[in-house]
């Protein structure tokens, strides 16, 4: 895996910083830009291994992220088309088969609600999802839920 992610990165294995995260996964330390060229060869297509990876995903979104996650619906939702997958502390990856662009974001304080509103916006303006499969997406992962409560002063949104 090390060998195989430092090749398409472009870097010498040796470089690569590993850990293993809470259930002891092997797990690599990467930049944003790292991730997102990472997810950019994934989607391109252009290399049967990650082609096969990405048909995966999108076949079974369930096992990527579990029933009615970000993940699996937006998977489920694009048409075959938009490759995403979430990580721990706000790292969001998606990529759209064919077209050779990753995109990797890093919520700071590692809230999956922004990290999903901002994948949303960043997908409303790159033009891979309908504008009904945005609004469905946004009515179930961008909005508070009702049982919270909570009362809202602002709004989230992007200009």
């Amino acid at each position: 895996m090390l060998q195989r992610t430092a090749e398409l990165l472009g870097l010498p294995a040796a470089e690569l910083v590993t850990a293993r995260d809470d259930c002891g996964a092997p797990t690599v330390q990467l930049q944003l830009a790292q991730m997102a060229l990472l997810y950019a060869h994934l989607g391109a297509g252009t290399e049967p291994v990650l082609e096969r990876l990405s048909r995966a995903m999108l076949a079974h979104p369930e096992l990527v992220a579990g029933e009615g996650r970000f993940d699996t619906e937006l998977m489920r939702r694009g048409h075959g088309q938009v490759i995403s997958k979430g990580g721990a502390e706000g790292i969001q990856c998606l990529s759209r088969v064919g077209e050779g662009l990753g995109v990797a974001i890093k919520v700071e304080d590692g809230s999956a609600r922004a990290k999903q509103a901002v994948a949303l916006h960043l997908l409303e303006q790159l033009d891979w999802l309908t504008p009904m499969t945005l609004e469905d997406l946004r009515q179930q992962f961008a909005r508070p839920a009702e049982h919270l409560r909570l009362e809202v002063q602002g709004e989230l949104r992007f200009e």
